[in-house]
């Protein structure tokens, strides 16, 4: 055997191994900064411009979008449902139920109103609470896909009605089902790059308050599957939607709150939609 020979070889191999090992660390190491500078900046300018904020949530990695339609109710359905008599409209895909004796809440505490939406609507499970409508005396559920809320979406929604005193008369539940995950994962924005987003739209003021953040699913595309069909003739259940993972904030300034939502892939503004 050539000793030097062997020896030169090995030397080589080794050379060639540092080389690529010197290289991956190189570009770990550019590329970090870059992420924590990226971050800090965002952080910086929110505390010059003294916006306050909560904790941001840690949602990251891939999502995809969801392709979905609403559920069509049948009257097998109505079984589940005791104590109260419901009624299936609205192209089979709305249930609307009252009950046969106002429900107690204590006050329309959360926790009693998440009982009786547990124990007492179909599915009631996959729902959650979103907010008090005091003017109309409702408070309005979102149905949770993949465990994230969907947003300002009537497709997906239960309404809870009070009365007076603060019972539970009756509610109104619509349902999105057919439901295709993993269709074109992307990673996702974390939710200060979200927050950078509403920046550039010139969407932060000075001295005002971002709370609340949340990532869950806005609807960006959705269709009807006889494109022939006339307006009024559309018939609810064959509406499909195309749902994508999206940023809520509330921003407050003073006595004034507003509500954004951020698409969570290109970090474009979604205007908040008519909750019908």
């Amino acid at each position: 055997m050539d000793w030097n020979k062997t020896k030169t070889i090995f030397i080589g191999v080794f050379l060639v191994l540092n080389i690529f090992l010197a290289v991956m660390f190189f570009n770990k190491y550019s590329a970090s900064p870059y992420e924590v500078i990226k971050k800090t900046s965002i952080e910086q300018k929110l505390q010059q411009d003294g916006v306050q904020y909560e904790a941001m949530p840690d949602d990251t990695g891939e999502h995809s979008t969801i392709v979905t339609k609403p559920r069509t109710f049948t009257e097998k359905d109505l079984l589940f449902l005791t104590k109260q008599k419901g009624a299936i409209q609205n192209d089979d895909t709305e249930i609307v139920s009252v009950l046969e004796k106002p429900y107690e809440t204590d006050g329309a505490a959360r926790s009693k109103l998440n009982s009786f939406v547990k124990n007492n609507v179909l599915h009631g499970g996959e729902y959650a609470y979103w907010k008090r409508n005091r003017e109309a005396n409702t408070v309005i559920y979102y149905q949770k896909i993949e465990g994230k809320k969907l947003f300002e979406n009537g497709s997906g929604m239960l309404t809870v009605q009070l009365n007076d005193e603060e019972e539970i008369t009756g509610y109104s539940q619509t349902m999105l089902s057919n439901i295709n995950g993993n269709l074109d994962e992307q990673t996702i924005l974390p939710a200060l790059e979200a927050i950078d987003s509403l920046y550039k739209n010139g969407l932060i003021q000075l001295d005002s308050e971002i709370s609340n953040a949340e990532l869950g699913y806005y609807t960006v595309v959705q269709w009807d599957e006889e494109p022939e069909a006339q307006i009024g003739q559309i018939n609810e259940s064959e509406i499909k939607q195309v749902l994508s993972p999206t940023w809520y904030f509330q921003l407050k300034k003073g006595d004034q709150t507003e509500e954004v939502y951020v698409n969570a892939f290109n970090g474009s503004i979604n205007s908040p939609q008519k909750e019908s």
